[in-house]
C-alpha cells in the first residue's frame, strides 16, 4: 500500500478553515482536538491477510438497540456495537447533521458491511470483523470519547483481531 505524500501547508491551510466554518455554527459547545500526527498507517501484512471493521460516525445502529440522543446540544458520545453477520436491512440512522435519506434506503452507501463482505468472499480481505462501531459525528467536546470510548473500541477490536478499520463519517 502505498502512502501519498501530505502538502502540510495546505493541510494547516485547510484545518483554519474547518475551524472557522465550525465555530460559525457551534461557537458555543465545540471544543477543538487535533491528533498531533497522522492517524494512518501503512499495513503490516497484505491486505487479503487483513480482519477488517467498520466505524461510522453516521449515527448508525441497530434497530432492536436504542438510537442515539438527537436533542443533545452536547451530542451523544455513546457507541453501538453492530455485529458482523447484522442484516443490513436492520440498521438505522440517528443524525440530524446530514441528510441520511440515502442511508435509510441503502445503508451500504454510509455502513458498508455487504461490500466489507463481499471484499471478503472475494479474497481481497481475509475476513469480516464480527462487531463494527456506529456512533454519531456530532460530539461538540470530544474529551469523554477520547478518554472513555477510544480505549474501550480499540480493546474490542483488537480482542477480534482486527487489524484495519475503514472510517466512513457522517
Amino acid at each position: 500500500m502505498e502512502i501519498l505524500p501530505v502538502e502540510l501547508g495546505d493541510l494547516e491551510e485547510r484545518w483554519a478553515a474547518y475551524n472557522a466554518r465550525s465555530l460559525v455554527s457551534h461557537a458555543e459547545h465545540f471544543t477543538v482536538a487535533r491528533n498531533a500526527s497522522l492517524a494512518f498507517a501503512c499495513p503490516s501484512k497484505p491486505l487479503s491477510d487483513l480482519r477488517v471493521a467498520l466505524l461510522s460516525s453516521g449515527g448508525v445502529y441497530l434497530k432492536t438497540s436504542a438510537g442515539f440522543d438527537m436533542e443533545s446540544h452536547a451530542g451523544d458520545d455513546s457507541i453501538r456495537w453492530i455485529s458482523g453477520d447484522a442484516e443490513t436491512r436492520d440498521l438505522r440512522f440517528a443524525h440530524d447533521h446530514y441528510d441520511h435519506t440515502d442511508a435509510d434506503r441503502d445503508p451500504n452507501c454510509m455502513f458498508h458491511l455487504n461490500r466489507l463482505r463481499e471484499l471478503a468472499a472475494g479474497g481481497i480481505i481475509d475476513s469480516v470483523a464480527a462487531q463494527h462501531v456506529g456512533m454519531m459525528g456530532f460530539i461538540p467536546d470530544p474529551s469523554r470519547l477520547i478518554q472513555l470510548r477510544a480505549p474501550e473500541i480499540i480493546a474490542r477490536l483488537a480482542h477480534d483481531g482486527v487489524d484495519a478499520v475503514v472510517l466512513s463519517p457522517g
